[in-house]
Parts: structure tokens; sequence; C-alpha cells
């Protein structure tokens, strides 16, 4: 059986070493980079499973690494550490398409869970395993393929963008509350942090594009809700 590969990027040897012999002990491949450079490289030839960025590196930062990923078309989990706890760092990184933000210094066990958590969002769908494939207008998710289309077209989805839309599809012209979506697709330690959510929404109105974006509305105070179809 393959072994999970995770690259951890970090310009201090320490962080490095800390996080390679606990994801080792836990029976993770991981290939290490002290710089963005390298990271780049190192995607290049092998690209990870996982990734696990510092925001503040000389050179290529961590955000540069992250949106350098996604022009790429890739959309393996991203995880961006740093020792900012600000916000705005938090909705950058996002922005530029990490999935979680973890800032330093962190316990190694709330750190592994976060890490699970975010790989767990890549093997499962809030869909019910009846719903193969569900097609909202010119929207069509495809559950098992774990990808969306706009007329035909991939959207490119990120797994944490697909579980979003997925939990938003399985409650369709419902409204679901910002920490009921933030506790089905990040986890429960995760309620009240909004700017998840619009960050993230922000960029599936985007892939939507124009014509489709209407049908995600959002609920001033209480949360999100997609139509099934549009609203006259």
């Amino acid at each position: 059986m393959k072994k999970t590969l995770i690259l951890v990027v970090d310009d201090d040897p320490k962080i490095r070493r800390l996080l390679t012999v606990n994801l080792e002990k836990r029976n993770y491949t991981v290939q290490e980079a002290p710089n963005g450079e390298q990271a780049i490289a190192s995607i290049e030839q092998v690209p990870p499973d996982l990734a696990i960025l510092d925001l503040v590196m000389p050179g290529i930062s961590g955000n540069e690494v992250c949106t350098w990923i996604r022009e790429q078309g890739l959309l393996m989990p991203i995880i961006v550490l740093s020792a900012y706890d600000e916000e705005a760092l938090k909705v950058k990184a996002l922005d530029a398409g990490a999935d979680d933000y973890v800032t330093k210094p962190f316990r190694m066990d709330e750190f592994l869970a976060r890490m699970r958590a975010v790989m767990r969002r890549s093997a499962t769908s809030e869909l019910a395993p009846t719903e193969a494939k569900v097609k909202i207008e010119g929207l069509t998710i495809d559950v098992t393929a774990r990808r969306a289309f706009v007329d035909e077209v991939d959207m490119h989805l990120t797994q944490t963008e697909f579980a979003l839309l997925a939990a938003l599809v399985k409650n369709r012209d419902a409204i679901v509350t910002h920490d009921e979506l933030l506790a089905k697709v990040w986890g429960d330690e995760y309620r009240g942090s909004s700017h998840y959510l619009h960050v993230y929404l922000g960029r599936i109105r985007r892939k939507m594009g124009d014509k489709y974006s209407g049908l995600l509305e959002t609920i001033a105070g209480q949360g999100y809700l997609l139509h099934s179809t549009f609203q006259g």
C-alpha cells in the first residue's frame, strides 16, 4: 500500500525535524524543503499528497508557493504555518489557496488532528451515497469523482472547496448556518471562524461564474443557501 507523501517546507530546521519525526512515526513518508524554491522543485518532481508551508521564508514565501500550486491545477491539501495570528494574514493565506492556517508555536497533537481533518476532506463527502451525481441548472456535482462542472467545464475545485459545495448541495434550498458549515467542513473547533467561509465561498462563486453564482445566496447574519433553481 502506497504511503501518504507529505512535503514539509520551513526555513527553520528544528521545525522541519519536529514535523518529520512525528509524521514518520505515524507511517507517513516525508519530503523536506528549506525554502520556497526547493519546495516548487520538489513538487514538480513528485507532487505530494499534502503540503505544509511556512508562511515567511527568504525568497519565495509560503503564500507564493501556495498560489503557484493552485495555478498548476494541483488540488492537494495545503496547511500554512505562521508565527503571526492576525486575521488579515489568515485570510490572505486562505485566499492564496491554503486549506488551513496553524499558528506557531503549536501542540503536536493539535496539529496532527487538524492535518487529519484536512486530509479527511479529500476522502469524504457530505452528499449521501445515493446522490452519485447532482445537477443544479448548469452545475453538475459528481460525488464519485469528487469534481464539479459548470456547463460541462471542470471547476477544478480543491478538496476543501468540494467539501463545502457538497455540504451546500446536500442541504440545497435550506439555510445552512455559518457554524454548521464550519463544523461540517473544518470541524467543531472552527465554529466562529467565519473568515474561512468568506474566502472559500468567494472562490466557489468565482469558479461558478457570473452565469451561476446567483444560485449561492448569502443570508445576512445567518449563513448560506444554495438554490436548486434560479429565483425569479
